[in-house]
């Protein structure tokens, strides 16, 4: 919600450095202005079946945020979470949920998760939850000053 930017910017404020890491997307969110412009375009995409973003709560923090990138082609899901949660468990029964609800209620045939070669954390999500490795994209994306290649995950 709308009224949520405040919270949830103030935790990618706070792990940005962590985040950096692996986010293309830091430096296009420096303000709470621009939470809310991200929030209002998630509610769009999700009312028009484009995407569908939540957030990730430990009470009234915001935690992190997971959900489907994109839903065409195929689904892509996508995740961040904040440092000191990592290492619990979060990502992967959020990913879970993720599926369970793109094959049982969205009728989804094929979901996707990428990573950075290098990002072993979020390799490992995708390989405990019983995504196959399907193939690597190299200089798949631009991180700030270098390209990182991406191995591709498939869950069908």
């Amino acid at each position: 919600m709308l009224c949520d930017a405040a919270v949830i910017f103030s935790t990618v404020d706070a792990n940005r450095a962590y985040l950096r890491e692996w986010l293309p997307w830091l430096d296009n969110i420096s303000s709470i202005h621009d939470y809310e412009v991200f929030i209002q375009q998630s509610q769009i995409d999700e009312a028009s079946g484009v995407s569908l973003t939540l957030g990730l709560w430990d009470g009234d923090n915001c935690i992190g945020v997971c959900g489907f990138n994109s839903f065409a082609p195929v689904a892509k899901i996508g995740y961040w979470l904040a440092e000191s949660y990592q290492g619990q468990g979060i990502i992967q029964c959020a990913c879970q949920q993720l599926i369970n609800y793109g094959f049982q209620q969205l009728n989804l045939k094929q979901i996707t998760l990428q990573a950075a070669v290098d990002n072993y954390k979020s390799r490992a999500v995708a390989e405990k939850l019983g995504f196959t490795l399907q193939n690597i994209l190299p200089q798949h994306e631009w991180l700030y000053d270098h390209y990182v290649d991406h191995a591709v995950y498939v869950y069908a």
